[in-house]
């Protein structure tokens, strides 16, 4: 059985010049072949909604949907996000450990079950961001335009990642001070069930315009303590590893592999899905949770205000600080500015998310289009 205690991977300076010439090209992802462009089916929108803990009836009650203003059941805005087609922990830097720090994303309609998303991504800068005594570490920013197959515009997603050696000091400085997943007491995890059910979205009784004043705050939206679980989905899109198309890619990059428990090779990003995975061959605290799920979390919190009928044109965020799985991530947004454009009203936002440990996690700024009477 493998006992290797720590497990470390190098960018090395070939892995960081192929990157850094994929610049201003459109380089296609390891799964495409995997994940072909499908029409959207009412299931796989009812999968979306309850991972991101939001099960509104019009993400999941056709009836209820065809009364919205949509006509139809709508995935969650947040989902775009996952149409990036670069993977930076499998096409950019393979083995390194990716997070996400920044979010920039614009909508121009909804996604309504039936569409077909097509979707193109573009490496567009690649920066080295750490010291070597720090371990190296690359930023990746990537622009993916989402259309339909007739080239409307769905939207458009610009990311950046920051890729981590895994192991070195910058890695590990994710974690900040901590040494361990949080712990709750029974009383806390009571207060946060009473806390659940005092969340009120606000549905068919959509906000108007005329009801939005600057300084308004929006009702606080919760999520966690997040588990492990969850976190071994993403996995599914990546089911071949276990078969024969695994062992041609282990070939060809073997630093995506680990030995793991049975001395059977694993992707790395194994690592990342258990507390003890990471604990035993990381030498870390324990899992990150996904940066990049907290962008559904304020979507959340935005269609709790809104109601069916509004609709977010525009969201840009930064991820000050990571959280560990086990954490909660509470939303808040507050009104800056409101105008008129084309019959509606176009509302300025601050958002921000922070941790138990009161921590700002997330911070940034969303706008939003509303029926004005």
């Amino acid at each position: 059985m493998n006992t290797t205690a720590t497990i470390t991977t190098e960018i090395t300076d070939e892995a960081s010049a192929k990157l850094a010439s994929l610049v201003g090209s459109e380089p296609q992802d390891t799964l495409t072949e995997y994940r072909p462009p499908t029409p959207i089916k009412r299931s796989q929108i009812r999968h979306w909604a309850v991972m991101s803990g939001d099960m509104r009836p019009l993400f999941l009650d056709l009836d209820y949907a065809e009364e919205s203003p949509w006509k139809t059941i709508i995935a969650p805005q947040s989902v775009i996000l996952h149409e990036e087609r670069f993977d930076p922990e499998i096409d950019g830097l393979p083995g390194c450990k990716s997070v996400l720090s920044a979010a920039e994303i614009d909508w121009q309609q909804p996604i309504r079950m039936g569409d077909t998303l097509v979707s193109k991504t573009t490496v567009v800068d690649v920066q080295e961001t750490a010291t070597a005594a720090e371990g190296r570490t690359v930023t990746v920013v990537t622009d993916t335009v989402v259309n339909n197959p007739d080239g409307e515009s769905i939207g458009n997603v610009l990311l950046t990642w920051d890729c981590y050696e895994r192991g070195s000091a910058a890695h590990r400085g994710l974690y900040g001070e901590r040494s361990a997943p949080h712990e709750y007491s029974e009383d806390d995890i009571d207060a946060i069930g009473a806390e659940y059910k005092e969340e009120q979205p606000r549905g068919a009784d959509s906000l108007t315009g005329d009801a939005v004043s600057i300084g308004d705050e929006l009702p606080c939206v919760l999520k966690g303590p997040t588990t492990r679980e969850r976190y071994l989905t993403p996995g599914l899109i990546r089911w071949f590893w276990g078969h024969a198309q695994g062992v041609e890619l282990q070939k060809k990059a073997p630093e995506l592999f680990f030995q793991n428990e049975n001395d059977a090779p694993e992707p790395i990003a194994g690592i990342d899905s258990s507390h003890h995975r990471a604990q035993r061959w990381g030498g870390l605290p324990g899992v990150l949770e996904v940066n990049g799920e907290r962008v559904h979390w304020l979507v959340h919190l935005l269609m709790n205000w809104m109601g069916d009928a509004g609709f977010i044109t525009h969201l840009s965020l930064t991820f000050p600080r990571s959280n560990m799985v086990g954490d909660i991530t509470r939303s808040y947004g507050s009104v800056t500015a409101k105008n008129l454009d084309e019959g509606r009203a176009i509302v300025d936002l601050d958002v921000w998310q922070e941790n138990q440990l009161g921590e700002r996690v997330t911070e940034g700024t969303a706008q939003v289009a509303v029926p004005v009477t």
